[in-house]
This record gives C-alpha cells, structure tokens and sequence, in this order.
C-alpha cells in the first residue's frame, strides 16, 4: 500500500473585503472554521526590520519570508502603514493576502509543510479579468513561503474565482428550496453595497446574466466622506461616524473634540446622500424588473448593514417592500457559528453580516467537493 506524502486537503473561501478579509475552512476530517484578518498589507525588506513580535493569533500578527522580502498582513501591517486605501482594486494584494491566511490556518491546524488546498476567490465582477495574474502571483508564492520566519510552507493549489454575490444567490436558492420553490422559476438580482464600490449581479432562470450585471455603480466610501465633510465631520472622526451608523447610537466620542458628541445630523446627511447616489441605478436597472413583479432584490454588503432601515424605506415607498430581502435574513446557524468562533464580534457586531457572501460561496466549495467524492 503506498501512502502519499500530502496531507489531507485544506478547503478554503475567500472574501476579500477592504474593511477585511473573510474565510471559511475545513480539513477532511476537521469542523467548518471561520476566520477573519484585517486588510492590510506592507512589504518591507528583511535587512530593514528589527526584532518581530511573535504573540497573539496566527491571523492577527501574521506575515511571512519569500526571499529577502517580508511581508506582513493585517494588524502586523499597520505599523508600517499610514491609511489603508478603500479605493484600491482588490487584485492588488489578494495574492499576498492569501498566502497569508494559508500560512496562519497552517499554523494554527500543525499542518505539515506540503499540503494540498482548494481555494475558492470572490472577486468584483469587474476584476474577473484579474484572475490570472491572481493565479499566477499566488502559485508562485505558493511554490514556498516561510511563515514567521519559522516553518516553510509549500502549497499545491486548485483555484476558483466566482463574482462576488454568488455566495448570496447559493444561500437563497437554498431558502427558496425549502419553500418548495425552485430559483430557476424567477429572477433573483444580488446588490453587493461595498465600500468601494457596488456590484450587481442579475440571475435569470437559474443563469448569470452578464449583460445585466455591473460593478460600476457607486460604492459607500466617496459619498460617505463627502457627506461627512459636509456635515462638518472631520477626517479624524471619520471612523467614529462609522461606528455610530453601524451601532446605530448617535452619541459617541469624538476624537477630534475630545468629547462625546451626538452625530444624528451627520448619519442622516450620510443616508440621504448615499440613497441620492443609488438611486439613478435602482431606477435604470432594478425597479423596472421588480415592478412588473418577476424579480427579487437581495441586499448584501457593508453599506446594506449601515443603511439597512433607509434601504428598507426606499423599498417600502415603492411598494416593493415583499420583493425585497437582506442577505443576513435567516442565517442563525452562520451567526451562532462566527460568533462562537471570533471574539472580533463582541466589537464589531456586523461580522456575521459580513460573512455572508463567504459563507455561501464555502458552501458551494464543500457540495462540489461531495459531489467529485461520490462521482469517484
């Protein structure tokens, strides 16, 4: 009987979002995990870094050796950072972003220094054409990285990419299985509200439709801060406005004053603008189809969470309160599930929210997974 020298395989979801990465794991033999890692990253040269700190998680302090290049993701990069850019394509740093998660879950699960790992990639529908360069950039630091400048790791790879808002469509074509309804017999649109920016995808009869699917409607981040600003919120109160949108308490203490400050006018100036900015898009794009009522809207994304309850008035308005559903609706196990598994969200409540997409598209990675073991 011949043994193989690879281990079992690591299966592997990724969402990388710019307020942070989201991931779903599995070994062969192990439970479903959930993990999150802050977004940024610097490389530095290891001629140039003193002594490292080693404590704390894998995924909180984790950066790697390729050569004479370090390079550091997360909360380990923020020393070496002055901002983290939400405008920045999310190809840029996938790769490195990646690498490091494999390191931290190889870390974290004693892997041995060869293993094998399915990989699945969300991407903006418009950074599709990116996957290449993904691929090929990951594959090379895949070939042999050394994390913590302790155990080499040598990965062999089977990538996916898929479009962001396919990991919601799989959670609600599994909602409508349960119904008894079949999600071919509809359209289902899937609205990504992100940061940066917003994607759209358009299922028909069970098909992505890319000529109705776009990335190119405005994100939260620039109206965010334009409003801000004209709601005399200064730069450094930027963050505390996000926190009072997505606690929904308007009282909070501003960094720049000093002192507690009530933020309502701000958070409503920052609502109004953002709806102003989706608007021409919902009108050209989304209403017409959910007017003549063959279409369902799933909301998704950071900026859903922040404007849920205006979202849902927009909706209301119309009179389509009843095609309209968020992508977090019905999703207690993957609460109970992230909650129990990262502390990170006793302070940052929208975690689980934010997991969604990922953990769909985990979902989808493990039934193809079952589906090529029972075709074996």
């Amino acid at each position: 009987m011949v043994t193989s020298l690879w281990p079992p395989k690591l299966l592997l979801a990724c969402d990388l979002g710019k307020s942070g990465g989201k991931f779903f794991y599995k070994l062969s033999q192990g439970q479903t995990q959930a993990l999150w890692m802050d977004a940024e990253v610097a490389q530095r040269p290891a001629s140039g870094i003193g002594r490292i700190n080693h404590g704390g998680r894998p995924q909180d302090n984790a950066w790697y050796r390729l050569g004479d290049e370090l390079t550091f993701v997360g909360k380990s990069a923020r020393a070496f950072l002055e901002y983290n850019s939400f405008k920045e394509d999310k190809f840029l740093k996938a790769p490195e972003r990646i690498a490091a998660a494999l390191g931290a879950i190889a870390h974290t699960e004693n892997l041995p220094s060869k293993f094998d790992a399915v990989v699945w990639i969300l991407l903006p529908i418009n950074e599709l054409g990116t996957r290449q360069q993904i691929a090929d950039r990951l594959m090379q630091l895949c070939q042999g990285f050394r994390f913590h400048n302790e155990q080499d790791y040598k990965v062999r790879l089977q990538l996916k990419f898929r479009p962001e808002g396919y990991g919601i469509y799989v959670q609600r074509k599994q909602q409508l299985q349960q119904q008894g309804v079949a999600i071919t017999q509809r359209t289902t649109w899937v609205e990504m509200l992100g940061h940066r920016n917003g994607t759209q995808l358009a299922f028909e009869t069970g098909t992505l439709n890319g000529a109705k699917s776009t990335s190119k409607f405005p994100g939260f981040w620039e109206t965010f801060e334009k409003a801000a600003t004209a709601a005399g919120v200064s730069d450094a109160d930027f963050e505390v406005l996000l926190t009072a949108l997505d606690s929904e308490n308007p009282n909070q203490y501003s960094v720049a004053k000093g002192q507690m400050v009530n933020f309502s006018d701000a958070m409503a100036q920052v609502e109004t603008a953002y709806l102003a900015a989706l608007d021409p898009h919902f009108n050209d794009h989304l209403i017409p189809s959910l007017a003549t009522g063959k279409g369902d809207v799933v909301l998704a994304g950071g900026a859903s969470y922040l404007m849920e309850q205006g979202l849902r008035q927009y909706f209301e308005s119309r009179g389509l309160a009843n095609r309209l559903s968020f992508a977090w609706d019905n999703q207690d196990s993957l609460s109970r599930l992230v909650r129990e598994q990262l502390p990170e969200t006793h302070e940052m409540g929208s975690i689980p929210m934010r997991m969604t997409d990922c953990f769909g598209l985990f979902q989808a990675l493990l039934g193809e997974m079952t589906q090529l073991q029972g075709a074996a």
